[in-house]
């Protein structure tokens, strides 16, 4: 069965949102580099691997679905982020942004009776669910940090440890 037109749309839409939110992480991980913070660096290095693989996830589905994809620019990131809480508040806010997009596609996914596009999106959902949880917990760390060199240090060296794994 041909995909709904307006569907295809916005999924061809959040395949972009997903490699513009890959670039932002890439941003912050070099933030992170120049901070001499390379645990977090590496963390968000991970999770701008982790965005591309979500649009590939899209991609991969419109292929099988006989859609055509259609890429767009990707817009230059902030480069920039004055402060380690300001470099995570950012990404929370980019992660709460997304998990709208993503319940405006379920939404629409639905109202346009693409019934294989819901089960897709299922994944995302959850996926947010743990994106948000994430980030939310870090930004928590960061700001009980505060300005303790040794306690940012500390937690650099957990996320290193890591060896930049996403949670």
């Amino acid at each position: 069965m041909k995909m709904n037109a307006k569907v295809a749309a916005a999924l061809n839409a959040q395949i972009n949102n997903e490699l513009t939110a890959s670039y932002a992480y890439l941003s912050m991980a070099a933030f992170f580099d120049a901070s001499g913070l390379t645990g977090f660096a590496s963390w968000f290095r991970e999770h701008a691997t982790e965005e591309i693989e979500h649009g590939m996830r899209i991609y991969d589905y419109l292929v099988r679905r006989d859609v055509r994809v259609e890429l767009k620019g990707i817009d230059t990131p902030q480069l920039d982020y004055k402060t380690p809480v300001k470099a995570l508040v950012t990404a929370l806010e980019m992660e709460k942004t997304v998990t709208g997009q993503i319940h405006a596609l379920f939404d629409l996914a639905h109202e346009e009776k693409e019934f294989p596009t819901l089960t897709m999106l299922n994944w995302f959902l959850e996926e947010q669910i743990e994106e948000e949880d994430t980030f939310r917990d870090m930004v928590e760390k960061v700001e009980a940090a505060g300005d303790n060199r040794w306690h940012m240090l500390t937690l650099d060296a957990q996320l290193g440890k890591r060896g930049g794994e996403a949670d």
